[in-house]
């Protein structure tokens, strides 16, 4: 026997998957039956891809319409002053806003320039070396 199981010869022929041959033909079939529903898995995935883009497509030009007659509503009513009064603004609000306003007009007018000396060779020095 010489290491071999359950006493085979050189030349047999050994299936460890199947008992005898018509379990042969499962395995193709099997095979078969997966890669059928493979495709079926793709196309469906592409089928549905392309239903979602539909729709989201649908969908932006629905948003985009409803967005341009709502803008277009809104200048209406402003060109024809139809929005009526505001409210107005409380007397602490009003107080800040110049307060804040009188700040950035003092800060804009005012510019912190310094002039610095040249050196007799051209280079701009400090204070400390004219002194």
């Amino acid at each position: 026997m010489g290491g071999r199981c359950g006493g085979l010869k050189k030349g047999d022929r050994v299936d460890l998957w199947t008992v005898d041959a018509r379990y042969r033909d499962m395995v193709a079939t099997e095979t078969l039956i997966l890669a059928s529903l493979g495709v079926l898995n793709l196309l469906a995935i592409v089928y549905l891809s392309l239903w979602i883009r539909i729709h989201l497509d649908q969908s932006l030009m629905d948003i985009d319409e409803k967005l341009a007659l709502a803008i277009k509503s809104l200048v209406d009513k402003l060109m024809e002053g139809g929005l009526g009064e505001f409210e107005p603004p409380n007397p602490v609000q009003g107080a800040i806003a110049q307060m804040i306003q009188a700040i950035a007009a003092q800060k804009m007018n005012t510019i912190d320039a310094t002039i610095t000396q040249r050196a007799p060779d051209g280079q701009f020095t400090t204070m400390k070396d004219f002194e």
